[in-house]
Parts: structure tokens; sequence; C-alpha cells
């Protein structure tokens, strides 16, 4: 039936009703379609917009919490720059165009000398004229800043609050607005104060001495060019003169070199006093100045001049306790005779220098070309002597010492001997003072004590007379360490008994650094080595250290006796000695004796120890030999 219905359906005149039927029927569906798929089309609108408020929300929180995180770490950094800003090790500052002070940390207050930058900005209202040592500076800066907008490096000194002035590095640069216009200035400065102290230091020991604030060799220099190029425009004559300190070096070893150094800035004051301002004082090395005069007429002046200077030095001083006299000796040459240049002119004043010390302290000489001649001598002495002991060119004689009323040789004198391959004997005064200045008179002199002490044992070996054998001692050979411990050798290797060796002292050597010259002879005389001062007299006598010393012999210097037959005073002095040393229950010996007026002399003084001419030459070791072989049988002289 229902295929019946669906085909009547389908007849023929029925299809608009059936049509209109389904259009309503697809209608109404679609309608309840379209009413249930409203719902979730409402749906699908409002979900995303709450998810975009959502995630809207999400964003404006990170952004939020973003933001606190940047404002903290701002604060952070703004707190390090802080921290960093009020305790940099440097200043750091901001000055305004007119140069009043706007910002500073703790560092550039207390360069300063303020304790907090508030104290700075409170009383300085203008950096330039209350800080700078020069406020044109500013102006200079300023300039340089608006070429190159900064700068760098630049040196000034300040004005601290407490007076003291300090030297500042700045590095300045200017900070502008958007128009280009200077806000203000802003840099960073450092205290170079010891830097730049050092530096001058450093500058002025480059020209100047430092212990006594004179001119140096390079600054002398200099300035003697300078003084030769005006006497040479003007066609006039310049003077240099070279004073050396006598026996400086005795002195500074022996008192110390505190003492030294004091002596050697009192000396300066003196020259520079006795030359004032017409001349030009140098510290040319360790007790030698150098004075240069300008605009002198002849040589004769310029000697005058040196004469006046040495003899205004001469005044005794007074230093740490000691009293002294001290000595000088000049040298002098003269331009354009001597040398047309500082160093020629320098030089040949110590060639005069070293003439003028033969004549002795006190005196000056002149240069001459006949001095070149005598300086090559001593140089070719100099060398001659560094080798002269493995040449074998040293020698000893032995001048016997007399005891007058027995005519009995009671001792005998080592002499140093010395047979130049060149220049034949040389005599000892010449080579002596070449050996101590050259050092060369150390390994001489330990070869004179063992040679002498050797011979003497051989002698006694042999069967002759046991005799004192004396050794002249040089001061620099005794100040060397050792020397105790070289005598216990030569006497432990020679077997030479100590009481047959007497070591001859100058009196000027004993009285420097008294303290240790006691303990030195107290341990000698300990050994039982004798011990005698030479040349009595010509030193710088001083009976308390003579008591002090307890030497066992003076002998008295051959130019006191020379004279005593003839000359009063020579006779007065001779007696004074003699007595003296009879009341110090000491020996005393005349040297030099060479007549039989000045034996009468010492007779009628009871002075009974004496050598001389007038009993012997000094003789080589055979003839020495002779000699006590026949004193042994009877005695060499009737007196």
């Amino acid at each position: 039936m229902q295929s019946n219905g669906l085909a009547k359906e389908l007849q023929p005149g029925r299809s608009s009703e059936f049509d209109a039927v389904a259009f309503k029927r697809e209608e109404a569906s679609n309608l309840v379609d379209v009413a249930r798929a409203r719902p979730f089309r409402e749906r699908r609108r409002v979900r995303p917009s709450e998810e975009s408020r959502h995630e809207a929300l999400n964003a404006l929180n990170r952004l939020l919490v973003g933001y606190e995180k940047l404002i903290e770490r701002l604060g952070e950094a703004e707190e390090n720059y802080r921290v960093l800003f009020e305790n940099a090790l440097i200043g750091i500052f901001q000055v305004s165009p007119d140069g009043r002070p706007l910002k500073l940390n703790r560092r550039m207050a207390q360069i300063c000398g303020y304790e907090r930058p508030e104290q700075l900005l409170a009383e300085v209202s203008n950096v330039g004229q209350k800080l700078l040592v020069d406020p044109e500076q500013m102006k200079d800066w300023r300039h340089a800043i608006e070429k190159s907008g900064l700068v760098s490096g630049v040196e000034t000194q300040a004005n601290c609050r407490d007076g003291e002035k300090k030297w500042l590095s700045l590095n300045i640069r200017a900070v502008r607005n958007d128009r280009g216009k200077v806000v203000h200035f802003e840099g960073t400065a450092e205290d170079i104060t010891d830097r730049k102290f050092e530096q001058e230091r450093i500058q002025f020991l480059a020209y100047y001495d430092a212990l006594t604030g004179l001119p140096n060799r390079t600054l002398f220099n200099e300035q003697v060019a300078d003084v030769i190029a005006a006497a040479r425009w003007r066609k006039g004559k310049v003077a240099v003169l070279l004073l050396e300190l006598s026996r400086f070096k005795i002195i500074n070893d022996s008192f110390g070199h505190s003492f030294g150094d004091r002596l050697l800035q009192e000396t300066a004051e003196r020259i520079r006093r006795s030359v004032g301002e017409h001349g030009i004082v140098a510290r040319v090395g360790g007790g030698e100045f150098a004075i240069v005069l300008a605009n002198i007429q002849n040589a004769r002046e310029a000697m005058a001049a040196s004469q006046r200077i040495v003899a205004e030095m001469a005044a005794k001083l007074s230093i740490l306790g000691h009293s002294m006299n001290i000595s000088f000796n000049v040298g002098t040459s003269i331009f354009p005779e001597h040398g047309t240049d500082g160093e020629a002119l320098l030089q040949n004043a110590d060639v005069a220098l070293y003439s003028a010390k033969q004549d002795g302290p006190n005196t000056g000489r002149l240069f001459s070309e006949e001095m070149n001649v005598q300086m090559m001598e001593q140089l070719t002495l100099e060398n001659g002597l560094g080798l002269a002991l493995d040449r074998n060119e040293l020698f000893l004689v032995y001048q016997p010492q007399v005891n007058i009323r027995t005519g009995a040789i009671t001792g005998l004198e080592a002499l140093l001997r010395w047979r130049h391959p060149q220049l034949g004997l040389v005599p000892p005064n010449k080579f002596i003072g070449v050996a101590e200045h050259s050092g060369v008179i150390v390994s001489i002199g330990e070869w004179v004590l063992r040679t002498a002490c050797t011979q003497a044992q051989k002698w006694q070996d042999d069967g002759l007379p046991p005799v004192p054998v004396a050794v002249n001692v040089s001061a620099v050979q005794f100040r060397q360490q050792g020397f105790r411990e070289l005598i216990r050798s030569v006497l432990h290797d020679t077997r030479l008994d100590p009481k047959y060796l007497e070591l001859e002292l100058t009196e000027s050597l004993l009285l420097t650094n008294a303290d240790v010259m006691f303990a030195i002879l107290r341990e000698l005389r300990e050994m039982g080595v004798k011990l005698a001062i030479d040349d009595f007299g010509t030193g710088y006598s001083s009976l308390s250290y003579l008591r002090q010393f307890q030497v066992n012999r003076l002998k008295i210097d051959r130019s006191f006796v020379q004279d005593v037959a003839v000359n009063p005073d020579d006779a007065a002095i001779a007696k004074a000695i003699i007595k003296m040393a009879k009341a110090l229950n000491l020996e005393v010996l005349a040297e030099g004796v060479e007549t039989e007026a000045q034996l009468s002399f010492l007779r009628a003084q009871h002075c009974y120890h004496a050598q001389g001419y007038y009993f012997s030459k000094p003789v080589a070791v055979d003839q020495v030999a002779e000699q006590l072989q026949r004193a042994s049988m009877q005695p060499a002289y009737v007196v």
C-alpha cells in the first residue's frame, strides 16, 4: 500500500502540491537545523574573545613583571654606579662652564684636602680661582676642549685646603645639550705628587750632587761650555780649578761615612762662600771640587784666587764632636792656553793637581806641559808596579839601628827598593805613593812582611845574633780586613818569634778612628809584636792618644834631626820629643843621623838609639850578615 501511495504521489497533476509540501518540509527542517546550530555559532564567537582578553592580561602581567625587573636592575645599576663613583680610587668631578663645582666624589675631595665632598662644594665657588695654582690653565683647557672635545693627561698644581700643593693629572671632556651648548665639564683627577717628585729627584740627580747640592760633573761641563763660549766671543780668559780634600778616603774610612758626608757638606759650603757669585762650584768626585772663574785677566790672578780659597778652607772644622784642620791641593788650568773645551781644561787641571800633591798639603800648581811628561811617568810606574812582584823586580835592603853608647846593632829596618827594567833604580818616594794610590801596596806590603820575617829567621838559623826587623806598614795595608790575621800567618809560616818583628806606623794613621786603632794595636801587642811610631812630630800629635796606644818606641823624623846642631827650633822639638818619650817610658830613636855634631846632641839628650848614614847606609842581605857577624864579636863602633 505504501507503494501505491507513493505511486499516487508520483502521479501527474499532483507534483506542485508535492513540491510545495516538500519545500515546506525542507524549509522547516532547515530552520530546525539552523536553530540547532545557532548556539554552537554563538559559543564559537564568545570563546575567542575571552581567550584574547586572557592572553592580553597575561601579556600585560608579563610586561609589568618585566618593567619591575627593569626598574630593579636600574636601581641596582644606579647603586653600583653610586658606590663606584663614591669609592673610586681616582677623583671624579663635574664643573659648570663658569668654574663652579657641581658634583664630585670622596676621592676628589680628599685630593684637595677636604674630608667630604660637601665641604668642598660649600667652600669652593670657582675651581680655577680657588684650587688651581695657575688659573690661566683653565682657559687653555677650554680652548683645547672646544677643538677636540677633550683634554687628556694634562698636569697641573692644585692648592689644597691645608696649604699643601699637589700635582694632578686631569682628563676633562665637555658635556653638551641637544643644541650643542656646553652644559658642564666632567672628568677624572689623579694625585701624581709622589711621581712628580720622583721625576724631579731623578732630574736633580742627573745634574746635581745629592749630598752637597752642588752641580755634578755633567752639569759642570755644560756650564763650563757656556762660560768658554762667552769668553771666546769677548776674547777673554777662563780659569778652571780642581780642588781635592787631602786624605779624604782615610778620613772617611776611619771616622765613618756619616762623618765623611758631613765633612763634604761643610767643605762644599765653605768653597761656595769663598767663591761667591764670581764663579761656579761643582762636586766632581769623592773629595774633589771644581771651580770655574770667568773674566780673569791672567794666570797670576787665577793662582791668587786658588791660594785665597785654600787659605779660607784651612780654618778648623768641628764635626760630630771632632775638630780638625782640613787641607787641600789645587790644580789650575787656563782657557785658551791649556785647552779650548771644558774636558781638556778639567783634565789638565787634574794633572796640575797631581803635581801639587807632590809638594804637600795646601799647595797649588798651574798646569804646564812638563807636567804631562811627569804624569806619563807616573802612569808608567803604576803599570810597572802591577808586574814588579811577578818579575822579581822588588828587593829589600836593611839599615842598622845602633845603640850609640855600645855601638851594638839593636835592630834592622827593612826598606823596599825597585829596579825597573827601563827606568833603573826607582827611589821609594817616587813609587810608594803610586802603589798606595793604585792599591797594589797591599800585595807589595805582604811580600815585604814575609820576606823580611823570613830573612830575619834565616839569620838566626845561621847562628847570627837575633835582632828585631822593622817593617813600615802602609795606612792602606793596615786598614785592610784581616791585617791581624796576616801578621799571625806570616809569623807562623816563617817561625819568627813575634818579639823580633817591629811594625812602624805613621802618627796620622793612628789618630784616624782611634777606637778601632786601639783594638788592633792591643791585639798586636798581645801577640808580642813591637810597635813604633815613625816620623814622629810630622803628624797631628796627641799626648793622650799616645799614652793609650802603648807603643814601644818613637822615631824622631830626620827633618828635625838634620839641623839640631844649628837650628834652635829643631833642637827644641827634638829635646821635647826625647823628654816626652822618657816621661811615657818609651824608647826613642833618631833617624837620619849623618854627622858627629848630630850624634853629640843626641848623646847630650840621652837619646841612645839612632840610625843613619853616620853608621851605615841601607845594605844588601849579605852585607847585613857581615855586620851582624862583626857585631857579635865586638862593638861595631867606639863611642
